[in-house]
């Protein structure tokens, strides 16, 4: 186990990295998913076995919930493969749901298919790897790594085991904002409006709310990602 930490203003995070098993486990991965880990996810899994982040204030108050970015095990389900829906009737006629990666967490026989595009997010959640699972919620941030629209990977906000909402933003990205913010909804700010609307919450209060802690310690992290959610800011600091 390697710890860093470090403090930044008033706040304090510890990162603990897991040693890697990328080596022992390439196998098993190439074995899911017929080929190798993207390099950014290779180099990340490379230095430890996920990521576990926890902030604390001046006098050692937590600030924020502690958080976890999965070890390879844990993200790819103990390294089953999923298995593709090919039909709304397949899915209805399947017995054995429940032995299947991420059954109740990402999706479970409740999935309602009504159409085309219900099966194709339904196989997207089938796919992904989950990544953290957010405290408190039935929420988990994921990577889909065999989506054939979006090559090497996309990266979502999956949520109640029948939600999936693209999040625009790389694996380096999305690691950089963990280790500061941890799975505070910062990655809101990624989710664009559609997701915002079919969400019914207003992102730019979700972001600025969450991440209130930590603007003291990263003020332009922290504006960066409101302005993203608040476009009208960005115009009026130009």
């Amino acid at each position: 186990m390697r710890t860093e930490t470090r403090t930044t203003g008033s706040i304090t995070v510890t990162l603990e990295r897991p040693a890697s098993v990328l080596a022992r486990y390439r196998g098993r991965i190439v074995e899911v998913l017929g080929k190798d880990l993207p390099d950014e996810l290779a180099a990340f899994y490379a230095e430890g076995d996920g990521l576990r982040y926890r902030a604390t204030g001046p006098g050692g108050e937590l600030v924020g919930d502690e958080a976890v970015i999965y070890g390879l095990e844990q993200a790819f389900a103990g390294f089953r493969a999923h298995q593709r829906v090919r039909s709304i009737d397949a899915f209805y006629e399947d017995e054995a749901l429940s032995d299947q990666p991420f059954y109740e967490e990402l999706w479970n026989e409740d999935f309602e298919l009504d159409s085309r595009r219900d099966l194709d997010r339904l196989n997207a959640l089938k796919r992904s790897k989950v990544l953290v699972s957010i405290p408190g919620e039935s929420a988990w941030l994921t990577v889909d790594l065999l989506d054939p629209k979006r090559t090497p990977y996309q990266l979502g906000l999956a949520e109640d085991a029948r939600e999936l909402y693209p999040l625009e933003l790389s694996f380096s990205e999305f690691v950089g904002h963990f280790s500061r913010f941890g799975a505070s909804r910062w990655y809101l700010a990624f989710a664009g409006k559609k997701a915002e609307a079919a969400m019914n919450i207003d992102f730019a209060v979700e972001v600025e709310r969450s991440l209130a802690p930590f603007a003291s310690a990263w003020p332009e992290e922290v504006e960066g990602l409101l302005a993203r959610v608040r476009p009208a800011r960005r115009k009026r600091r130009g």
